[in-house]
């Protein structure tokens, strides 16, 4: 009984927790320090709730067990939090990379409408519809806030600070709006980095591959090689060792 009640309190935890996430909505600007805090939190919480949610169903299971499903439940609970931290953090590095690929095109892009007469919230807008993948979402939400009357160097300084990959764009963006040096320009030199530091972060994943199959290439050859190099030389000397 006392068992079914802790698991009963854990799921309900673990429903609270992933409820927990506030409606969208306007509210004032936030410092960066807040917007980082506030993404970390959010973050974390599909791993909470999926903990809880795991630990109280384990512990359903063994409800049999009494108080010593507990320790159970616990592990289980404890388990889950890791390996979905290890499949979110994979999924926060594709969508990484998948910004850091789409950057250079995405600046060019803008560059070229706004030599074309464009103000620059059209040509956002019409980039982020052109753009398919999380970078054309973000650059969605820019163009929302300014269309409902948010300041265009708050709203790119508020992109800078919720994805730290895009903190240069929304940063030179927000300098350049306030300063009024030519938009056009600043977004072919952020371009340009950009494809630098893609081709880097390219080259960084090959490398990576690289030493990943290290191993699996020596868990394929190494017996083989015991089998055809080792073993031959070590039967031969056993033989000759023991032959009368």
């Amino acid at each position: 009984m006392a068992a079914d009640v802790v698991a009963a309190v854990a799921l309900g935890l673990a429903v609270a927790c992933w409820r927990a996430g506030p409606a969208k909505r306007l509210r004032a600007p936030e410092g960066r320090w807040s917007r980082v805090v506030g993404a970390r939190l959010r973050a974390s919480r599909g791993r909470v709730s999926g903990s809880l949610a795991a630990a109280g169903s384990a512990l359903l299971l063994v409800a049999g067990l009494g108080w010593w499903g507990i320790p159970l439940a616990v592990a289980v609970g404890a388990a889950s939090y890791v390996v979905l931290g290890r499949l979110l953090s994979g999924e926060a590095t594709r969508r990484r990379e998948q910004i850091v690929a789409d950057l250079p095109q995405a600046c060019d892009l803008l560059a070229v409408c706004l030599d074309s007469g464009l103000p620059l919230r059209g040509a956002v807008e019409v980039i982020a519809g052109a753009l398919d993948g999380p970078l054309g979402g973000l650059l969605g939400e820019v163009a929302a806030k300014v269309r409902l009357g948010a300041d265009e160097a708050e709203a790119w300084s508020e992109l800078a600070g919720a994805e730290p990959v895009l903190g240069v764009l929304g940063r030179e963006m927000a300098r350049a709006l306030g300063s009024g040096v030519a938009l056009s320009g600043t977004l072919r030199a952020l371009g340009s980095g950009a494809r630098g530091d893609a081709a880097a972060a390219a080259e960084e994943r090959a490398r990576r591959v690289g030493v990943r199959s290290v191993l699996p290439l020596m868990t394929c050859f190494l017996p083989a090689f015991l089998l055809l190099g080792v073993v031959p030389i070590i039967g031969g000397v056993a033989q000759h060792l023991l032959r009368p």
